[in-house]
């Protein structure tokens, strides 16, 4: 007995259906649509992260310095590195780049305030930062209460501006 074939020839398939690729791309999109937001908290995470290092190691660093030197450092623009001499530097405690350059954008700025009775005494500052209120506030919560009015991280009265107490 011979075997019954259809009248139309068989074709290969090559290649995919529109529906096919139709259905990739709303799954790709789907994922996609669920490892931006992923992708943006650890982002974010990660720049908090970096400027509270960062803030710590200069801390440290002019912390170190009052002690071998018996002194602050003097007030400085934001982004000069303070130093008084060639001999009273700051160079080299801590990597020049990240003082100049903060993670969430501005630059750094070493405050000493002259006169009794004036508070903060001895601070750092961020000038500039573009950040929102709510990662500063996040970034807060890191270090202090949480609350940017109030305790040793505070906002500015200048926007964009964000200073840490380092002595009262």
């Amino acid at each position: 007995m011979k075997p019954c074939y259809a009248s139309t020839p068989v074709r290969l398939r090559r290649g995919f259906t529109l529906v096919e690729i139709m259905v990739a791309v709303t799954l790709l999109g789907l994922l996609i649509a669920l490892a931006v937001p992923t992708y943006r908290r650890f982002q974010r995470k990660s720049q908090n992260t970096t400027f509270v290092n960062n803030l710590r190691l200069f801390t440290q660093a002019f912390e170190t310095y009052a002690m071998k030197y018996g002194a602050w450092p003097p007030d400085k623009d934001p982004g000069v590195i303070p130093e008084v001499d060639a001999v009273h530097t700051m160079h080299g405690e801590f990597r020049d780049v990240d003082w100049l350059a903060g993670a969430l954008g501005g630059q750094w700025k070493w405050n000493l305030a002259s006169g009794s009775g004036v508070h903060p005494k001895a601070s750092i500052s961020i000038v500039g930062v573009t950040a929102d209120v709510a990662q500063m506030t996040d970034i807060d919560k890191m270090i202090d209460d949480g609350d940017l009015t109030t305790g040793i991280f505070k906002k500015g009265s200048v926007a964009g501006t964000y200073t840490y107490t380092v002595q009262n």
